[in-house]
Formats: structure tokens, sequence, C-alpha cells
């Protein structure tokens, strides 16, 4: 009888701290403490047994009790055991993350060779909307001895790819990330020095504690314009809140048993709570992928129409100036950086997602200049900086039905880790490269000047009408001027392109010009390797100021 009123009290307080809310771990610890002194009163009114008996029976399971939590707090007190870790809860500063350490220069920084098994279920967008989970296959997420993403601790590397959560990744397999790829497809040494939260002074320091040591011959630095501007402005904020809370960031709280079961339990009861503040920051569409199958994806977005902020400028400058000391360093060490310019979903698909298939209207957000800003602030330091906007890779494999972002995540895809690979190895690799050496004009119009005087020369239509034909392009390709004129200039040279065309043109398109190596057919059919230089040139004598793309092609001595 006393077992099974005891039974239902349990379930009646279980089912009373539902009801009731909870709304945070202080309110559940205060419940779970007046239930079971409720659990004793209850037990006291109608046992039969003794008041002096129940009185000793309470103070010895209460003494019980309290050396069993001390027992099991003690490894945490003693930093044997973390349960962060345990119960997967986050710290109470600065955002920190079970297996994590504090770092007076990185904030925090994962602690060597952690592991933990990871199942993606659900992206960030679909956590904060609560979407349903999605099927998941569960792997291991493993970091080398420096807590990167590394399958083996590196000693040399002859990239080093540093930025923040696109490039560390922990929602894909390690057989998918673009470093694990872009290794494979060029066969050298990467490592991936991409860490979740970080921004460009962040990375500057991972660039001088761990990406310099591993000698690297190129540094890929990837900025992402979701947050890295953010990430800049607040970082002085989040070092001044350390260097204050210092004792606090590692306290026996944040690793004790009782606080981390306590977050536990409340997620449990709790589940997943939408947050309804981010709703307006977030939209959604309808997008076709694979076998022409329709899928809904979700994005995230700002309202502001109204381009960069002072604040975000500022943090644009604090940002190049990292940039800048980075690439000081690596020219005394003699290596070279590519700068990485990696976009939101939104300014990849606003222009292919039906928004209104979704039920949506299309969303007002802000598509600003700062891929083309950033460029030229860039060259600004130097023009022998490499730039590489991955926009028209993203936007080129996007059209052709290629999900090249998570449905409901903010960021890439398998397959968009893929593009991002190639887009990458292309701009490594090839001299000149197709997205690499954006040249300020000054530096171009010396270029131009060095081969206009020997090169094939043609003046073309965006649709790529010829409406100039030069002599040296009748020596190079065997093709005179009358055949040539009006006629599509890829359709007379059977052009061989190294990435689609329509990646090229959106690139022409942002920066006014471009340079590759391309493949043409000679008159009689024997193959003209080129290095071909493209200028955006608008007519301003032209009645419809028509704009015009000057082609200046040499044979390439390669």
């Amino acid at each position: 009888m006393v077992i099974g009123l005891t039974l239902f009290l349990f379930v009646a307080i279980y089912l009373l701290i539902i009801m009731a809310g909870i709304s945070d771990a202080r309110h559940l610890f205060s419940f779970l403490i007046a239930s079971y002194l409720v659990l004793w009163g209850g037990y006291s009114l109608i046992s039969t047994v003794p008041r002096q008996e129940i009185r000793n029976q309470f103070v010895l399971m209460t003494i019980a009790l309290g050396v069993a939590v001390l027992l099991v707090e003690l490894p945490a007190f003693v930093k044997m055991v973390d349960y962060r870790r345990t119960f997967s809860v986050s710290g109470s500063l600065l955002g920190e993350e079970p297996g994590y350490l504090p770092d007076s220069e990185l904030v925090s920084k994962p602690a060597p060779y952690h592991a933990v098994k990871m199942e993606f279920s659900r992206g960030n967008i679909g956590e904060v909307l609560c979407l349903p989970l999605h099927p998941a296959e569960p792997f291991e997420l493993k970091y080398d001895k420096n807590g990167f993403r590394n399958d083996e601790d590196l000693t040399r590397a002859e990239i080093a790819v540093i930025g923040d959560s696109y490039i560390e990744s922990p929602m894909l397999p390690s057989s998918m990330l673009a470093t694990t790829r872009l290794a494979n497809l060029i066969q050298k040494t990467v490592a991936n020095l991409g860490q979740s939260g970080y921004g460009p002074q962040q990375e500057l320091a991972v660039l001088k504690r761990y990406a310099l040591p591993l000698h690297p011959k190129s540094v890929v630095w990837v900025f992402y314009e979701g947050n890295d501007l953010r990430d800049a402005e607040r970082y002085t904020d989040r070092i001044s809140r350390l260097e204050s809370n210092w004792n606090a960031v590692d306290a026996i709280w944040d690793r004790s048993f009782t606080r981390n079961s306590l977050y536990w339990l409340m997620g449990m009861i709790r589940g997943c709570s939408p947050v309804h503040a981010a709703k307006e920051l977030i939209t959604h569409a309808v997008v076709e992928g694979p076998e022409q199958r329709k899928h809904l994806v979700y994005f995230k977005g700002r309202s502001s129409s109204v381009g960069l902020t002072k604040q975000e400028l500022d943090a644009l400058k604090i940002s190049v100036a990292s940039i800048e000391e980075a690439y000081q360093l690596l020219q005394d060490n003699g290596g070279r950086i590519l700068v990485v310019f990696a976009p939101t979903a939104f300014r990849v698909y606003h222009d292919i997602a039906d928004f209104k298939e979704a039920g949506e209207d299309i969303p007002q957000w802000d598509l600003n200049d700062l891929p083309d800003r950033l460029r030229r602030m860039i060259f600004e330091i130097s023009p022998d900086i490499d730039y590489l906007d991955l926009t028209p890779a993203l936007k080129s494999a996007a059209k052709h039905n290629t999900l090249v972002f998570l449905p409901d995540d903010t960021h890439w895809s398998s397959e968009g880790h893929r593009v991002v690979s190639e887009a990458l190895a292309e701009a490594l690799t090839q001299s000149p490269t197709v997205y690499a050496k954006q040249r300020g004009r000054a530096r171009d119009k010396a270029n131009n000047d060095s081969v206009l005087s020997s090169g094939a020369i043609m003046v073309r239509n965006q649709d790529g009408t010829i409406r100039y034909w030069s002599e040296g392009a009748t020596k190079l390709y065997g093709w005179e001027s009358q055949d040539a004129l009006g006629t599509p200039s890829h359709q007379l040279l059977k052009t061989l392109f190294p990435v689609p065309l329509d990646v090229i043109e959106e690139t022409l398109r942002m920066s006014g010009h471009w340079e590759g190596r391309l493949i043409h057919e000679h008159r009689n059919g024997s193959k003209v390797a080129v290095e071909s230089h493209w200028d955006l040139q608008q007519n301003p004598h032209a009645q419809d100021r028509s704009i015009t793309v000057v082609e200046v092609n040499n044979p390439s001595k390669s």
C-alpha cells in the first residue's frame, strides 16, 4: 500500500513538473527539492511507522544522497571528469561547448584528440524552427592534437585551409569535407584548420600558431559573409569577458554532475522549443534537386536593404587588416595566400529558388556588394593576393539541380563541399587561374598593352557574336575577318572551357574581367591552347550604351 502510494506520488510529481512548465534549471532544481520534501511529508502522514523513526530515516536518506552526490562530483572537482561531455551540455559562458577549453587568444578551442559520436539529424535552422528530424547516419567526429579536423597529426602540409564552421563542418564525416576532397584532387597534403565560431582575429592567431609551423606553400583563408563581420566586431568584447571571468569559464559548477544532469533533464522535459524571435530572419523556398525532385530549403538572412552598416564597414576593415598581416607573414615565409569569399545560401539561391511555390513572398533581403568590396580591398593590399569568390561556382551547380547547401542548415551539403573543393583546386593549380588574380584596372591596362601588340584580338557582344576580328586572330586561327564577323565566337572556335561557361560569365560580370586557359580549334581542325584575357567594356558612344567583351588570346606556353 505504502509502496503503491509512493509510486503514485512520484508519477504525480513528475506530471506536475511537466504541467508547471519549467522555465530553467534553477526552477527545476527547486521543484526537485520540493518534491523530495513533499514525498517525505506524505510518507510521514500515511505511514504507521513512529515519527521518530521516520525522522531518522529522513536524516539517513538525506545524508546518503548528499554523500552520493559528493562522490559523483569529486571527479569533476579534481578535473578528472567533465560532465558537460557526458550529458552533451554547453557551458554557461561564451557559448563554451563540451570538450572545449578556454584560450586567452582564441577564446576557446577543442581539447586535444577530442572525439564524439555524431548523428546530424537536424540543422541549425531546423533547431530554431523545431523542424522534423531527418534520417542521418552516425559517424565519429575526431580532432587532432591541436583540436582540428585532421585524421592524423600533421607536421607538414603543402596547403593549409583556415576558416570557421564552413571548413570544420562538424555535421559531415571527414571524407565529405572540401579539404579532404581537395587533397584527393591535387594529390597534396591539406591541413583543415577550420573552427566553428572563429572570426578573422582568431583565424590570424590560427595562422601564426598552427599553420606557419606546417610550412605551407599556400594558405586558403575562407571569409564567410554570414557571420565573419559580426565575429570581428565582437572579438574584443569576448576576450575582455573571458579575462574578467577567467575562473568562471572552467568553474566546477560548469563541469559538475548536478548542473549538467539538471540541464539534460530540462532538455528532456521541454524538448525542442522554437525561437520565435528568429523566425523573421528565416524563410523557405522550393528548389529543384537531382532528377528534378523538388526540395524545401530554408534560408537565413536579414531584412535590411541599406547595404553594409557603419559597424560592418568597420568590422570589414578589421578583417582585411588581419588578412594583410597574414599576407606579410606568408611573404616572409615564402608562401602565398588565397582569400576565398563564401556566400550565404540566399546569395546563391535568391534568383533560383521558387519562394511563391513555398507560400512565401520573395524576401527583400540585403544583397550588398561585399564580395566585390572585399576583392578591391584585398587588391589594395597587394595585386599578388589571389582572390576567389565561390558564388559563381555554387550558383552554377545550383542551376544544374545540385543541392549545394543543407536544406535546414546554413552550411554546405556534401555536394556543396565537392563544388568548393573543385573550385579551390582550380584556383590553386592553374596559373593564371579562372578565379584568382583579379587585378586592378591599372595593372590590367599594363598587361593589355603588352598583349595587344601580339595577341589575337576579338571584340564581341555578351552573347558571343564577333564584332571585330584582328589580323593576329586570323594568323592564330586561320579564319579571315569576313568569315568570323557575325558568328558566335565559341561556336566558331569550338571552345573548351576549364569550368562551365556560366561560371566564367558570372565572374566577368562581377569583376569586369577574367583570365584563364582555353582550348580552341584552328580552321584546319587542330587544337590551339591559349591564355585568354576577357575585359568587359561599355561603349559610351553607342546609343544603346552596349556592353561588349574584348577578348585577347595568346598561344599557351604550357
